[in-house]
């Protein structure tokens, strides 16, 4: 059942007493004929002056009346006149500084902003929402943030990792010179950095796996490098080529397609050669060509060649027949791949180019590696 509550009752009240106040003063009013007949006429005249409040006529109305019909006393919550009852929840009131239940906070209309603690709506700034907390994010495309390389956005609202955060991510580039990518300066090394962050340079390792002179010829001893630069999960293991000679082929003939102005380094990212005219002409940096495909180091191996400096044919007959033989009847031109620079024996490896000429042996012995070389 509907019922009113005390306040709205006296409101009620008011209403209805005025109402009839206001008839009660106009004429043929209901409230006229009462006084008619309370008086005993039954002429019809207009009651006489005395009987009609003149207060009412002026416009004031009876004092009791008017206190009662405009109070705001307390009786009534919220203390209006306007019958909106302000007491019970309602839409939030974000930016006037109180956190209402449906918000997060509110720290005022001057204070809230997207880029701030709270944001316009009274909710926290977080990362992930697409608005960018100044001071605490570096970034932030909400549902755009990823961790997956190239995001310009990561999901801890830092930039992502991408070509040209100064970053070596090795599964994607194989240099990150920051805003130096494309530019002439390059690293420690002096090696240049493009802008898709590729190193500007080939590379060179030393077999891990020791043969004898029969490698398959010129052929089988390129399989012989890329199988083991694809074992050793090297990018790209089809570039790259065994330095040997034989009696009429020239390991510089095999390198003719090679990039002159590019350095050598080994798949551990140590500068071996300024580029294969000086790896050639002059040998090895250092201590040599010491890293395997798997960046292992290997020091004092023999590894075949029959090449000498410069990058010509050795000997017309040291090359175990043309690489196809283990036959203890033919011999192979070899070279001592590294010698550590403080070695007593380094200076005069270095000067006499040993790295491709220290001896000669005989070709079926297992123990000879092979230089690999990219192109």
């Amino acid at each position: 059942m509907f019922q009113l509550s005390p306040a709205r009752l006296r409101r009620l009240f008011v209403v209805v007493g005025m109402s009839c106040s206001l008839a009660c003063y106009s004429g043929g009013s209901g409230l006229e004929a009462g006084i008619g007949t309370s008086t005993g006429t039954s002429t019809g005249e207009a009651p006489t002056a005395p009987d009609v409040p003149t207060a009412g006529a002026s416009g004031d109305g009876p004092t009791s009346t008017s206190s009662t019909g405009t109070s705001t006393s307390g009786d009534e919550p919220g203390g209006s006149s306007s019958g909106v009852d302000t007491t019970t929840g309602g839409a939030s009131d974000c930016g006037n500084g109180i956190i209402d239940a449906n918000e997060e906070c509110d720290d005022g209309v001057s204070a809230n902003g997207d880029a701030r603690f709270c944001t316009t709506n009274c909710t926290l700034n977080v990362c992930g929402d697409g608005k960018l907390f100044v001071g605490w994010e570096l970034c932030d495309q909400g549902v755009g943030n990823s961790d997956a390389y190239g995001s310009l956005c990561a999901s801890d609202c830092t930039p992502g990792a991408r070509c040209g955060d100064h970053k070596l991510q090795p599964e994607f580039e194989t240099c990150d010179l920051g805003p130096n990518n494309g530019g002439a300066k390059g690293d420690e090394q002096g090696i240049l950095c493009d802008a898709s962050c590729r190193a500007q340079q080939l590379r060179g390792f030393v077999t891990a796996a020791a043969f004898t002179g029969n490698l398959g010829g010129l052929f089988g001893a390129d399989l012989k490098c890329r199988g083991a630069a694809a074992a050793a999960g090297l990018a790209e293991p089809e570039r790259f080529h065994a330095f040997l000679s034989t009696g009429d082929v020239d390991a510089k003939t095999r390198f003719k397609m090679v990039a002159t102005s590019l350095p050598y380094v080994l798949v551990t990212g140590k500068k071996f050669a300024d580029s294969f005219a000086a790896l050639i002409e002059k040998g090895p940096l250092g201590e040599g060509i010491v890293a395997t495909e798997a960046g292992a180091p290997l020091y004092q191996r023999y590894v075949m060649t029959n090449t000498a400096p410069g990058g010509s044919t050795f000997s017309p007959d040291q090359h175990c027949q043309g690489w196809t033989s283990a036959d203890a009847v033919h011999k192979a031109r070899v070279g001592f791949n590294a010698v550590p620079v403080n070695a007593p024996e380094w200076p005069v490896w270095k000067e006499t180019q040993a790295w491709i000429g220290a001896a000669t042996d005989l070709c079926d012995q297992e123990k000879f590696r092979i230089y690999c070389l990219e192109i």
